[in-house]
């Protein structure tokens, strides 16, 4: 005999039965149990369900060789499978109007990933775009909110790839199955993706990147945020179908400005207009939603770093030793505190950012790579810089 959670499993398998038409069955039948035996003509009388669905339902609930199926798939990709009839199911996501009867988890989800912030935004974004997503992304990451988007072309991708250089969490929300990774060339991506947060899909193993899963896809980006950040859009851009999740969903909206001269500006600009919070750096989104900054060591280069410090020549160890983590410095206090003279202070610093232990702000101004200063927003021209 079945349980209900390989039930919940067995009905995510049939399609059009959502977590809608499974309440209106429960309060209908009162019980999974009673479900499963109702007749097609008893399923049919369910609003929602009419007697081609009432058919396929009664025809699937009993396929249990699609639901081992299923379940080896799952398990032969390192996937887990988190039904409404688990504590593991994500919080946020129990609140939302229809939350998905399955989640399908490639990688990890944690208790801290309750302060998740979406970015979203167009496929085909500008330089300027991307820039700022992938600041965004890694300024959160460094703070320790975890970062949600949905692995797309263009925005999506530059949050995650800013998230991952930061040893902090993204996850992403597919619009297919977790053995059909859409789009195909960020295989890759989705594969760093799984070592820093989770791959995430309320579809079935196989289930094709349909077009009409991603408007669906997006109620589960928002829902599993706190708030969303609308980076480029164009009016009729899937990016404002998240914000308007968002805004059901109780969450809060934000938007980037953008150019008044390009088309992919048009959606954030009206988001604005419709009271939106404006964001020129993570500042303004960890102000709005009142999140406490818990900065991260950056994955890449910490552990590499520290043991790339004991091997330093002594200059470099005594400029290194001057370079803050908090805070930048100036290369005159720089080479006045390590008492070496401004040539040989200079070339210890060029030394230590090859090494990748240092990094140089505008105005000569140095900061430790092995805790990042958390970003500086728009560029003086507008620009998210590059982190």
């Amino acid at each position: 005999m079945l349980t209900n959670r390989e039930r919940l499993i067995l009905l995510n398998l049939i399609p059009e039965i959502g977590s809608t038409r499974l309440r209106r069955l429960l309060d209908a039948f009162g019980d999974l149990d009673r479900v499963w035996k109702a007749s097609p003509q008893d399923l049919q009388q369910v609003e929602g369900i009419g007697p081609q669905l009432a058919q396929r339902i009664a025809a699937g609930r009993h396929d249990e060789p699609l639901l081992r199926r299923e379940l080896a798939l799952a398990q032969r990709a390192g996937v887990t499978i988190i039904t409404l009839e688990d504590p593991e199911y994500p919080k946020p996501l129990r609140t939302i109007h229809d939350p998905p009867l399955a989640l399908y988890v490639r990688g990890t989800l944690e208790p801290a990933d309750e302060a998740a912030v979406a970015i979203v935004g167009a496929r085909r974004a500008s330089l300027y775009g991307m820039q700022c997503a992938e600041r965004l992304g890694y300024d959160l990451a460094l703070r320790g909110v975890t970062v949600v988007s949905g692995l797309a072309r263009g925005i999506d991708g530059a949050a995650h790839r800013g998230a991952l250089k930061t040893s902090g969490r993204t996850i992403a929300m597919l619009g297919s199955g977790l053995a059909r990774i859409y789009p195909p060339e960020h295989e890759s991506l989705a594969g760093q993706i799984v070592e820093q947060g989770a791959l995430i899909s309320e579809y079935p193993m196989e289930f094709p990147p349909l077009a009409h899963n991603f408007p669906r896809r997006n109620r589960l980006i928002s829902g599993l945020s706190l708030g969303v950040v609308v980076v480029e859009a164009s009016q009729k851009s899937g990016a404002l179908i998240t914000a308007d999740c968002a805004l059901e969903q109780g969450r809060e909206v934000f938007a980037v400005p953008g150019p008044i001269t390009t088309v992919t500006s048009q959606g954030t600009h009206h988001l604005l207009k419709q009271g939106a919070r404006l964001v020129t750096s993570v500042d303004d989104i960890l102000d709005e939603l009142r999140l406490t900054a818990q900065p991260v060591r950056e994955a890449a280069s910490v552990g590499h770093a520290e043991r790339q410090i004991v091997e330093l020549p002594e200059a470099q160890q005594r400029v290194f030793a001057c370079v803050s983590e908090g805070h930048p410095s100036y290369i005159d206090a720089i080479a006045a505190q390590s008492q070496l003279g401004m040539p040989e202070a200079s070339a210890a610093l060029l030394q230590l950012e090859l090494r990748q232990l240092v990094r140089q702000l505008p105005g000569k101004q140095f900061i430790r790579r092995a805790k990042i200063a958390l970003g500086s927003g728009l560029g003086a021209e507008g620009c998210c810089p590059e982190p």
